[in-house]
This record gives structure tokens, sequence and C-alpha cells, in this order.
């Protein structure tokens, strides 16, 4: 039997995100690990983005982000979908 797939949301719900959730979302064919490792990367190398995600209480050791730390990341990056 043959069953449709449901498309993915374009956009991530609004609600708090495991760090690592996040980073899968946007590397999905690595290890989960890897991908927290790489998401972290890329946030520290955007400088204008990681003063905005400070000013929302954010540390590089944050294992949970807040709504809005997920929307500069989505804005910063574009959706992982």
């Amino acid at each position: 039997m043959n069953h449709p797939q449901t498309p993915v949301s374009a956009a991530l719900e609004n609600r708090a995100y495991g760090f690592q959730e996040i980073a899968i979302a946007y590397f999905p064919n690595i290890a989960p690990a890897s991908a927290s490792i790489r998401l972290k990367a890329w946030i520290k190398d955007d400088p204008d983005l990681l003063l905005s995600m400070y000013k929302t209480n954010y540390h590089l050791t944050s294992r949970i982000l807040k709504p809005i730390q997920v929307q500069l990341i989505t804005e910063t990056f574009g959706s992982p979908f």
C-alpha cells in the first residue's frame, strides 16, 4: 500500500528546542554530537548572531534554546527544512 508523505513544515514551531535537536535539523546526515559542534561553530563564526544570542542570555554551553534564540538562528541561517 502506498502512503503519501506528509510535507515537512517550512518553519519551526515557536517553542523551546534542545540545542542538539536544532543541530540535527540543520545537519541531518552527520552524528548528533558532530551536528551540535558544527552548529555551535556556525554561531561562534557569526559575530552579529553571537552578540544577539548573548543578549537573550545564551551561553556556549546552553543545552536548551529559547524560542527567540531559535528565531535568531533561523533568521541568520534560514530554515533547516
